[in-house]
């Protein structure tokens, strides 16, 4: 308990930070989660018998983050990401044609190329989230000062994601019977599951509605996809960990395991709200 204590003592502050910078401080940050992210993706798969190519996935995944960094949230960048993942995705494969001797193409290729999907793409979303300004709005908070869209949203979805965790955790110690799915994740239970709904759903339509103003409805429908995508990232992540044989996916939050583990159900909560936000909510 006291290393996860001071864990948060450093890491809190710090995460703030980033987050209030925005910025190049904040891209930065994404990209040193995501190179850690995949090192532990790259070790668990490496344990279980696939040496996944170390080149082209760690240089897909850093270039996606710096394009978005420096081009923005505009519609050509997220245009730009598609021909970028096709061609980080035929470099991959040639990588591989280069290693095939060594065995285990079809794997290594498949799992070096879903680094790009599972890791690249959605913390590239990080800080497109992070820089969306559709309505150049600004919001000032006691003690916090001026805050731009981008922030607020992303805090917004961050919350929401956390809810769904803590009201699971609680929801499932204090009234949890069922289990939600034995063989994934044996401790999660469906009555869990409903509390880290119903919670995710009051916090994002108490910030999206009450705090940021969007119209009841639409706010629903960011809370509604939170709610349901945010613990399908908790499970998927449990998957990988349970079919490499592992606990935790790495230590890089003592007492808190690794990257994955923190940023499993936000790999999936973020990417899906975002393309909401632009296409629905404003």
């Amino acid at each position: 308990m006291g290393q996860r204590i001071r864990t948060a003592i450093i890491a809190i502050p710090i995460a703030l930070a980033l987050i209030k910078w925005g910025g190049i401080p904040f891209s930065v940050g994404v990209l040193l989660l995501a190179i850690v992210g995949w090192r532990e993706y790259r070790t668990m798969l490496q344990n279980l018998g696939y040496p996944l190519y170390g080149i082209t996935p760690l240089a897909a995944i850093a270039l996606l983050i710096a394009f978005v960094s420096f081009r923005g949230s505009n519609v050509s960048s997220l245009f730009m990401l598609t021909p970028m993942v096709v061609l980080f995705s035929l470099l991959i494969m040639l990588e591989g044609l280069y290693h095939h001797a060594k065995g285990h193409w079809a794997e290594n290729t498949a799992l070096s190329c879903l680094a790009v999907l599972y890791l690249g793409l959605p913390f590239a979303h990080f800080v497109l989230l992070r820089n969306l300004n559709l309505r150049g709005l600004e919001y000032a908070l006691p003690l916090w000062g001026v805050m731009t869209e981008g922030e607020a949203l992303l805090w917004t979805v961050m919350f929401g994601t956390w809810a769904s965790d803590t009201f699971a955790y609680f929801g499932g110690r204090l009234m949890g019977k069922t289990p939600l799915a034995p063989a994934v994740s044996p401790h999660k239970t469906r009555e869990g599951a409903f509390w880290g709904f119903v919670g995710t759903l009051f916090v994002v339509v108490l910030m999206g509605h009450a705090w940021l103003g969007f119209a009841l409805l639409k706010t629903a429908g960011l809370a509604l996809l939170v709610a349901v995508f945010a613990p399908l990232g908790d499970l998927v992540e449990s998957v990988l960990k349970r079919n490499c044989g592992i606990k935790d996916s790495g230590n890089f939050f003592p007492g808190h395991g690794g990257v994955l583990d923190r940023c499993d159900s936000l790999i999936f909560s973020i990417p899906i709200a975002f393309y909401y936000m632009i296409f629905i909510l404003f």
